[in-house]
């Protein structure tokens, strides 16, 4: 006979088991043998309906039992490289603008008459930021020309008459400039120089 008792564990979670086997046998006083026999076959008859818990099977390395397939998932985590790419397109898609290439006015004449063109910049001391040159050609080329409205075209032949540098990305910017400061009146494409600009230029001198 078999008798199992069981009680509950306090604070480790766990039970302890307590199995008394009790066994009933007539045999010839001092066959071990038998009796050792005996005794192991009543314990298998108890074993079957004890349950067993099997140990934890180590995680397959694809099911992240180890921690690796984690940190690849959140590494590797699918879509992260999509969306760099639709928030970066948009700035590389968009093009570098393009402004009209000016091209010098083959009828300006800058040499002949009362003032030339060279000699007048001269006279104004050879000014150096773009604003002055820009108003020192509107300036010459109402006064000494009659053309009342100047284009970047007229600007542009000036420049290359005095070997003024042309790397100017967008040639006609300054007269918007010139217009924003109240020098002029800017109508695209043409700058009228006014009272204000015509006044600047009037105080430049000689160095």
């Amino acid at each position: 006979m078999v008798k199992t008792f069981t009680k509950k564990g306090g604070g480790g979670g766990g039970s302890s088991k307590i199995r008394f086997v009790m066994l009933d046998a007539e045999l010839k006083d001092g066959d071990i043998t038998e009796i050792t026999q005996a005794i192991s076959n009543a314990l298998r008859q108890v074993q079957p309906g004890h349950r067993q818990i099997a140990a934890p099977v180590p995680a397959e390395p694809e099911a992240g039992g180890n921690g690796a397939g984690a940190a690849d998932e959140v590494e590797h985590e699918p879509g992260g490289d999509e969306v760099e790419e639709v928030e970066t397109a948009p700035r590389t898609a968009k093009g570098r603008r393009r402004f009209p290439i000016p091209k010098a006015v083959p009828d300006l004449d800058l040499t002949s008459g009362e003032v030339g063109f060279e000699a007048f910049a001269k006279q104004k001391g050879l000014p150096e930021k773009d604003l002055q040159r820009y108003l020192l050609v509107a300036y010459w080329c109402k006064k000494y020309r009659e053309i009342e409205a100047v284009t970047a075209d007229h600007v542009y032949t000036c420049y290359r008459l005095m070997g003024w540098g042309t790397d100017i990305r967008d040639f006609a910017q300054p007269l918007r400039d010139l217009s924003r400061l109240g020098r002029g009146v800017f109508k695209a494409p043409s700058f009228t120089i006014n009272q204000v600009g015509e006044a600047i230029v009037d105080k430049m001198n000689a160095k």
